[in-house]
């Protein structure tokens, strides 16, 4: 995400949206109630007699008022949907309805009621981003998956069968049939990475990987390939890779990572020594004004879905974790861990010392 202009006296900044990514940074700093001005195209209706007609569209600069946000499955836009205060005079439209369809490389202006730690934050993050471009392929000799690890999710990209016939019948095709596979994997993968530098992360039981590997190696020497063995394939064999240490170098600075592995210490410390972390709003303050927090965890999804008060008041524990040396860190609700977060609450935190 690029700043195009910060002003922030006035709880005002324009940004250009860079990549899809920016799009989930958008969808959790747009909240209901901020103010969204940006160009747009809007429908141009005529009356004649007693019938309105449509006769096409205009672009024009338009502010609404937030009323709901949601990321459209079939386009992949962030759609931000409001009540206009703000148009050309001569489009009579102030009161109406509209929707900002955004992508890649759309401008829009945010201006808020209240300029809170939380959207610094996530505003620092979409700017400064800078995340390894990872592929994850889990195959076997019956199918593979590619996916890629994006900041916040881990998204299935494709999944392909190798037809092949059990490993312990003779078929004199199935040479023939796994060169096809490979072929079919190396063909996906060469279209996901075409537009930059990937490391590409082979995982799975057995041998395959390890064959696909040499097979890949051979024609592109120029990538970066890992192998990895997993007791699986699919999500559950990505979530393995994400757990080995082998793989932090390239994975350590993705937020889903950096997330899985706060939401796991937390869990982990709530088994084992549960007199040193805290949840729930009640038990996170307490532990907050003695001092004790080492590390605040909040659920994003908390932090938007929450009326106005209680943002004031998550607000102000940030703040205060903050003034009392701990660290806080928005975890996000797209994956796995930040979902098992927000289940608990949405609030935790992880303690230097036990608080009574």
């Amino acid at each position: 995400m690029r700043i195009i202009e910060l002003e922030k006296k006035k709880n005002c900044v324009e940004v250009e949206v860079e990549d899809e990514d920016d799009l989930w940074h958008l969808y959790n700093m747009i909240e209901i109630g901020d103010q969204i001005c940006g160009n747009t195209t809007r429908e141009i209706k005529v009356t004649r007699g007693d019938q309105e007609e449509r006769v096409g569209r205009r672009r024009v600069f338009l502010c609404i008022v937030v009323e709901d946000t949601g990321i459209q499955s079939f386009t992949g836009k962030l759609r931000v949907r409001g009540k206009i205060v703000s148009g050309p005079e001569d489009m009579n439209i102030l009161g109406s309805y509209h929707s900002f369809a955004l992508g890649p490389r759309d401008r829009l202006m945010i201006v808020k009621e209240n300029w809170t730690s939380f959207f610094e934050e996530r505003l620092d993050r979409a700017v400064k981003k800078s995340r390894p471009r990872v592929v994850v392929v889990t195959l076997d000799d019956q199918e593979a998956t590619i996916y890629i690890i994006k900041d916040y999710e881990i998204h299935e990209v494709v999944s392909m069968a190798s037809n092949m016939p059990g490993k312990y019948l003779e078929n004199s095709d199935r040479s023939s049939l796994r060169s096809k596979y490979f072929n079919s994997i190396e063909e996906e993968l060469m279209r996901i990475i075409k537009d930059g530098a990937y490391s590409i992360v082979l995982a799975g039981p057995g041998f395959t990987k390890n064959e696909f590997g040499k097979y890949l190696k051979e024609k592109h020497r120029t990538l970066n390939v890992f192998e990895e063995s997993t007791s699986t394939v699919g999500t559950p064999g990505v979530r393995e890779v994400m757990s080995r240490g082998a793989l932090s170098k390239i994975l350590e600075d993705t937020l889903i990572v950096r997330d899985s592995r706060l939401v796991d210490e937390f869990l982990s410390r709530l088994s084992k020594n549960p007199k040193l972390v805290a949840y729930g709003l009640k038990e996170v303050e307490k532990s907050i004004n003695a001092g004790a927090v080492e590390a605040l965890l909040v659920s994003d999804r908390l932090i938007k879905t929450a009326p106005l008060s209680e943002k004031r008041n998550l607000e102000g524990l940030c703040r205060n974790a903050e003034k009392y040396g701990g660290k806080v860190f928005f975890i996000g609700s797209e994956h796995e861990k930040g979902s098992q977060l927000y289940n608990l609450g949405g609030i935790a935190a992880l303690l230097r010392f036990q608080v009574n």
